[in-house]
């Protein structure tokens, strides 16, 4: 009994050896780039980080760092080269993470992306690759006009209702059956701006959209969204009825939808039109896919237009939730219902920007300020990587879906789907802690068999059990005497 229980403690501090050697010894390797500033304004000075994590000891390290060269112009820093390309190559004494500055300054308006590829650490042992990063960065020439406006807006058929205003941006017009064509001409009112139409001339029976976008020379725009509405019959057709703003209610607090969004600052992508809400004409935004309709809801008291989407089938507004970063806005979006990601990667909740949203955090990985979300932008959908310690958000192509298993899915519930997301270290440790368990329920059983064991031979041999000691046990070997019955009687005789 005595050998079976040092036997279990002799494998339980193995055990904890075990756990304890290779829970401190692994890290996540890759690149982060994060920026002082993600918009700026010519001539401001902009300073990126790179920094290179191993999660082991490093003694030479190298990246290339991309950028566009008519957006950013390089200064100093650890890269060298130019004009659109600079090469970290710098040799760490050891370090498992470190981090390099590069400066540079914001020469014309744009956006460049910066990239990070290439990256490579030399080990004790060997070299061995290091994930990259990628993230934008916007300029704006304040020294240049941002009128956007139109100083002007003819059709070559029918009447624009309301009449043109530069305010407004979303318009109806109505023609009869007869009308194939509608040609569009528009004046900016800034000389230097630039006028785009799209849409087509020839008319469809029903509604036409045809939008106007104007550019200004510091890049600031605006679209004007025009609904043709060719009538099934001769004759002229009434001008729906925009009736101004509908009220809602949503979550107990009252709210009216604009009739008029010439004040937003529409995201990329997204052009103004118009919806019918309950037989209102509202002011909607839309991407060209209409993946999105965006309805902008205005509290009592206040003059804010806040974006939301409106679900039609159960007549629901919901808030849409999404992150600005420089130029380019990013909704976030539920992956598809056929789509699900690698078993690395749990489900959580992160404060993205001003937006508590659902996203993935990597089991597998030492930094617990990185979040994955996926998002849709500038008409894409894709996986981002928002680091919430410096607030920047990310392209992070390397994460991509993974093929649905349905009978895994239907069977995973509980401690297994929760095992799944474990990485390597709280696997061990987790398995570990489970046979320890069940060698201390196999001790305990073993005790209880013993005990039972021990006191059925007890009662067996009138309380006596092996456990005694045999040399304290008074043993009379000597046989007793028998009595005579003959002496017995003369004994009575001579009484």
């Amino acid at each position: 009994m005595k050998n079976l229980i040092k036997a279990l403690i002799s494998v339980s501090v193995v055990l904890v050896m075990i756990i304890s050697v290779f829970t401190f010894s692994a890290s996540a390797a890759g690149t982060v780039i994060s920026f002082n500033k993600s918009s700026l304004s010519v001539g401001d000075s902009l300073t990126v980080t790179v920094t290179f994590n191993a999660g082991e000891e490093m003694y030479a390290v190298q990246g290339v760092i991309n950028y566009d060269s008519g957006v950013l112009e390089y200064k100093s820093g650890a890269g060298s080269g130019g004009a659109g390309t600079l090469r970290i190559v710098e040799s760490p004494s050891g370090e498992k993470k470190v981090a390099y500055t590069l400066k540079f300054t914001a020469k014309k308006a744009g956006s460049s992306n910066i990239t990070v590829s290439d990256c490579f650490f030399s080990g004790l042992k060997d070299d061995k690759a290091l994930s990259g990063a990628s993230a934008n960065v916007s300029v704006k020439d304040v020294s240049l006009s941002s009128n956007a406006n139109l100083k002007s807006l003819y059709l070559s058929a029918g009447a624009l209702s309301p009449a043109f205003s530069a305010s407004v941006t979303s318009y109806t017009v109505n023609v009869d059956k007869s009308v194939t064509e509608c040609l569009v001409s528009a004046v900016a009112a800034e000389s230097e701006a630039k006028v785009e139409v799209t849409g087509s001339k020839t008319l469809e029976i029903g509604k036409n959209i045809r939008s106007v976008i104007v550019t200004a020379p510091s890049g600031a725009s605006k679209t004007y969204t025009i609904t043709i509405i060719r009538s099934e019959t001769d004759g002229a057709v009434d001008t729906p009825e925009t009736t101004g703003e509908s009220n809602v209610s949503v979550e107990g607090v009252d709210y009216s939808l604009a009739a008029d969004i010439s004040s937003v600052k529409l995201f990329g992508g997204f052009t103004a039109a118009t919806a019918d809400y309950k037989g209102s004409t509202v002011a909607v935004a839309e991407d060209e896919l209409k993946n999105y309709i965006i309805y902008y809801l205005k509290a009592k008291d206040s003059n804010e237009l806040i974006p939301y989407t409106y679900d039609e089938v159960n007549d629901v507004f919901e808030k849409l939730l999404y992150f600005t970063q420089g130029e380019k806005t990013y909704i976030f979006a539920d992956i598809p219902a056929d789509k699900t990601i690698p078993d690395t990667y749990y489900t959580t909740n992160a404060k993205i920007g001003d937006a508590d949203v659902k996203c993935y955090a990597l089991s597998t990985s030492g930094f617990g300020d990185f979040y994955y979300v996926y998002c849709y932008s500038d008409g894409e959908y894709g996986f981002y990587r928002y680091d919430s310690r410096d607030g920047v958000l990310q392209r992070y192509p390397e994460l991509e879906f993974a093929e649905v298993n349905d009978t895994v899915q239907e069977n995973a519930g509980g401690f297994i789907a929760r095992f799944k997301t474990l990485d390597s270290n709280s696997k061990i440790i987790v398995i570990s802690f489970l046979f320890i368990i069940l060698a201390a329920i196999a001790l305990v059983v073993l005790l209880i068999v013993r005990f039972v064991k021990i006191r059925n031979i007890a009662e067996l041999n009138g309380g006596m059990t092996y456990e005694e000691d045999f040399e304290n046990v008074l043993i009379n070997d000597e046989p007793e005497e028998e009595e005579n019955p003959d002496s017995a009687t003369d004994e009575k005789d001579e009484q």
